[in-house]
């Protein structure tokens, strides 16, 4: 049950649903717009729309992401994202302008935010959606408190129910979305055998999740220092690639000899499931430092490159190989921004076939690897229903872990 400000609204888990979502955890406003329908194997879902306004070219400038620049940003773009996303979904459509104290009250804090609410949305029909899902956690404060307040005052404002999404779960989900062939805009989400690990790789974020039962998540690993997407885009900084460093590095990886280079993989023969990428990140560096710039640059940047990426995936996959088997996992995924490289899904899915052929291994689309809002909804279909809040229960919350 969702209880607004002034009414009572029920969310049930229905045949079929439709979910707009809300994504800001760092740098990209991400607005979707799905129908998701049960299926005898799963479900459905089609994409009304689905929009990703990137910051990266602004940040850049910063080598990463600033979080009141990325705060700004948001609250600049969520309108204009959303009102190209109702018109994509052709869901636009214009009504008697609608009361917004509620919404000022909401919206105190976001001044700007608030005045492109009032200019633009005040005076649109609401949507015809079952619900409005926004990721309120983890990432950065600045930033999820804007997606945050944005959806509690279209919850407010449309009297609709509000499902609050952990960002690592969308990911998790991700990789459950597999593309239809023959459809573009649509995806089907596949019934997964138990145990399911999953191994969740991001800028923020290196852990091993496992869920017994749906959708019962425990981190069993986490990094205790750097994440791999960090330590890939601070290296790939250090040695002058474009921003952000990390899928540059990977490209470049691709021309060189992971084998001229011995780079230490921490933590590879530990027992427990923690990963630390700061010592590999060290040893790049002085690598690099005491290269001379000329040999640096004609010979052995590639090189470099491909030694780093094979030590930090050399521990990821083995890691991820022998949870699967101490858990006994019948279904494996890869979630996370890192998610799309080419190098670890393939190293891990070839593990996996030749070492556990029975067990299944996801992992996403990679246009959907990187924070998208399609992701949170889905997370929302699938463990939402039960976890619409007050609007006023809603918080953003920079550290929340999974679970």
């Amino acid at each position: 049950m969702f209880i607004t400000s002034n009414r009572v609204l029920l969310l049930e888990r229905k045949h079929a649903m439709r979910i707009l979502s809300i994504e800001t955890s760092c740098d990209e406003t991400a607005i979707a717009i799905a129908d998701f329908t049960r299926a005898p194997t799963g479900a459905r879902v089609n994409v009304s729309s689905h929009i990703v306004s990137s910051q990266t070219r602004i940040h850049a400038a910063f080598g990463g992401v600033v979080p009141n620049l990325a705060r700004r940003e948001h609250q600049q773009n969520l309108v204009p994202t959303l009102m190209s996303a109702l018109t994509q979904a052709q869901m636009l459509a214009p009504q008697a302008p609608a009361r917004h104290q509620a919404v000022s009250v909401i919206l105190e804090r976001e001044q700007y935010l608030l005045s492109l609410v009032k200019k633009h949305l005040l005076a649109i029909a609401p949507p015809p959606i079952d619900a409005i899902a926004a990721t309120y956690g983890p990432g950065l404060a600045p930033a999820l408190w804007v997606g945050v307040n944005f959806a509690r005052a279209l919850a407010e404002l449309w009297q609709k129910p509000l499902i609050p999404v952990n960002h690592m779960a969308g990911h998790f989900f991700s990789a459950l979305l597999q593309k239809d062939k023959k459809q573009e805009a649509s995806f089907s989400i596949p019934s997964v055998p138990f145990p399911v690990l999953g191994l969740l790789v991001s800028g923020g974020h290196t852990e091993l999740v496992l869920v017994k039962k749906p959708w019962h998540f425990s981190i069993i690993g986490t990094t205790l220092d750097d994440a791999v997407g960090e330590a890939y885009d601070k290296i790939g900084r250090l040695m002058g690639l474009s921003y952000p460093g990390g899928p540059a590095l990977s490209h470049l990886a691709a021309q060189g000899d992971a084998r001229k280079y011995h780079l230490p993989s921490p933590m590879l023969n530990t027992k427990d499931y923690h990963f630390s990428f700061s010592g590999l990140k060290t040893a790049a560096f002085y690598l690099i430092r005491g290269l001379p710039p000329a040999t640096f640059e004609a010979e052995r940047k590639a090189d470099i490159a491909a030694s780093f990426e094979k030590a930090a995936l050399d521990v990821l996959v083995k890691k991820t190989l022998r949870a699967a088997k101490e858990y006994k996992a019948k279904t494996v995924l890869i979630g996370g921004g890192v998610s799309a490289n080419r190098v670890l899904r393939k190293r891990l899915g070839d593990t996996l076939a030749h070492e556990l052929p029975a067990c299944r291994f996801l992992a996403p689309d990679p246009a959907l690897a990187g924070d998208n809002a399609l992701m949170i909804a889905t997370a929302a279909y699938m463990t939402g229903m039960k976890k619409a809040r007050n609007i006023s229960d809603v918080r953003a919350d920079a550290n929340v872990v999974l679970g």
